[in-house]
C-alpha cells in the first residue's frame, strides 16, 4: 500500500517537485501552523471534559493523552487506533472503560454532524448548487436524535433489544456487543443537557476554525494563493472523505477530498497534494511537541497519574 501511494504521488508530481516545494516552504507560516496545534488540542481536551467531567482534575495528563492520540491518529494505525489509545489511557484518569468508549463515540457523532454541515456549505461554495445543503440537514437530524435520546425512537429500541436476543456465536456476540455500546452511547447522550450540547458544539466549531487556520498556513507556506474559506472547505470535505474506515491512517482519503476542493478554487493538483500532506506533517510535529511539553509539565509538577 505504501509503495502504491508513492507511485501515485510520483505520478501526481515528480519527486524533484516535492523536494523543491518543501525546500522553498516559508518557515514563518510553518511555525505559525505548528504553533496552533497545541491550542487546537487543548480545545479538544475541554470538549471531552464536557462528556467526562471526571477527567477534569487531570487536565495536564489529559492533554498528554490527547496529543498522543493525535499523533497516533495521523499514523498508519489511523483514527480507530487513536480512539483505542484514548479509551485505554482515560482509564488512568479514573474514567470507566464503558464511559470512555461511549464518550468517544458520542464525540465522534457530534463531530461528524459538524463535518457534514461544513462540507455541505463548502460544496455550495465550490459547486454553486443547493444540493450539498443536504449535509447540514442530515447533521440537524442527527443532533435532533441526540437531543431526544432520553426517549429514542421505537425502532432503535427494538433494534437494540433484538440484537441482545441474537443467538450465540461470533456474529451474535459482535451484534450483542454493538447493541450494548449503542445503548451506552445513547445513555451518555441522555445525561447531557442542552447547555452541554451547545458548549460541545461550540468547542467543535472552534476546533474546526483553528484547524482550518492550520491548513491555511500550511498552504500559504507553499506560496499558494488560497483563502481561509477555501482551506476550511477543503478540510471539511477531506474529513468527510476520511470517515471511510481505512487501515492506513486514512492517508489519501482526506488528502483526496482536500485536493478536489482546492482544485475547485483553482489550485493545481500537484501543489494541492503537497499542501495536504504538509498539513498532515504539521499535525504530527505539532501534536508531538505538545506531547513532549505536557510530559515535561507532568514531570515538573509531579502530578498523579502523570
Amino acid at each position: 500500500m505504501v509503495v502504491a501511494m508513492l507511485v501515485v504521488l510520483h505520478f501526481i508530481a515528480p519527486f524533484s517537485e516535492w523536494q523543491d516545494a518543501f525546500t522553498r516552504a516559508e518557515p514563518l507560516w510553518l511555525l505559525a501552523a505548528i504553533g496552533l496545534v497545541l491550542p487546537h488540542e487543548i480545545i479538544k481536551v475541554l470538549r471531552m471534559e464536557q462528556l467526562l467531567p471526571i477527567v477534569a482534575p487531570h487536565r495536564i495528563f489529559h492533554t498528554k493523552i490527547t496529543c498522543g492520540m493525535s499523533c497516533v491518529a495521523e499514523l498508519p494505525v489511523g483514527t480507530l487506533g487513536g480512539d483505542l489509545y484514548r479509551v485505554i489511557r482515560l482509564e488512568e484518569c479514573g474514567a470507566a472503560p464503558e464511559d470512555a468508549t461511549a464518550a468517544t463515540f458520542l464525540m465522534r457523532i457530534i463531530a461528524f454532524t459538524m463535518t457534514i454541515s461544513l462540507a455541505g456549505l463548502g460544496g455550495v461554495i465550490v459547486l454553486g448548487s443547493a444540493f450539498p445543503l443536504l449535509g447540514p440537514v442530515i447533521g440537524a437530524l442527527i443532533l435532533l436524535l441526540l437531543a431526544t435520546s432520553k426517549n429514542p425512537p421505537g425502532f432503535l429500541t427494538r433494534l437494540v433489544d433484538r440484537a441482545d436476543d441474537t443467538p450465540r456465536g461470533a456474529w451474535g456476540r459482535f451484534l450483542s456487543l454493538s447493541a450494548r455500546l449503542l445503548r451506552h452511547v445513547f445513555r451518555a447522550g441522555a445525561d447531557l443537557h442542552r447547555r452541554q450540547i451547545g458548549i460541545i458544539l461550540a468547542y467543535t466549531l472552534a476546533i474546526y476554525i483553528v484547524r482550518g487556520a492550520i491548513v491555511w498556513f500550511s498552504l500559504l507556506s507553499l506560496d499558494l494563493d488560497v483563502s481561509y474559506i477555501a482551506a476550511l472547505a477543503s478540510l471539511a470535505v477531506g474529513n468527510l472523505a476520511s470517515s471511510i474506515p481505512s487501515p492506513a491512517g486514512n492517508v489519501g482519503l482526506r488528502e483526496g477530498g482536500m485536493i478536489g476542493v482546492l482544485a475547485g478554487f483553482g489550485v493545481a493538483v500537484a501543489p494541492a497534494a503537497i499542501g495536504a500532506l504538509l498539513f498532515r506533517g504539521v499535525m504530527i510535529i505539532g501534536s508531538g511537541l505538545g506531547l513532549l511539553l505536557s510530559m515535561m509539565v507532568c514531570r515538573i509538577l509531579n502530578k498523579n497519574p502523570c
